[in-house]
């Protein structure tokens, strides 16, 4: 990863859509470093792929994307494993697709 933010210097964070583009393996290492950069009690919103599918490449928007997801269970442990304490989890249905996603709200603990 190369963004290297100091510790506990922002007060929240959010990844819509992107963090399914990630690599399976390095999502948790990705949400550790999100739970770093959060301050005391800051907020991270994310969305997540819903079920095991790691590195694929499918058509979406009209051109070939790189995808890769954990099941809902990792995807918890991960961000309990950062630091972050689950506020609320929601899957909901992808408007006009098949597609469904993992929505997270999580605070960091003090």
């Amino acid at each position: 990863m190369t963004v290297d933010l100091p510790v506990s210097s922002i007060d929240g964070g959010a990844a819509f859509y992107s963090i399914t583009h990630v690599a399976a393996t390095e999502q948790g290492l990705l949400l550790s470093r999100i739970g770093e950069w959060l301050k005391p009690a800051g907020v991270f919103v994310g969305s997540f792929g819903t079920g095991s599918a790691h590195d694929w490449v499918g058509k979406w928007l009209g051109t070939e994307m790189f995808f890769s997801h954990n099941s809902d269970a990792v995807t918890f442990d991960f961000v309990r494993q950062a630091g972050l304490q689950m506020v609320r989890a929601e899957v909901v249905q992808q408007d006009n697709e098949d597609a469904r996603f993992l929505w997270i709200v999580a605070r960091k603990m003090n």
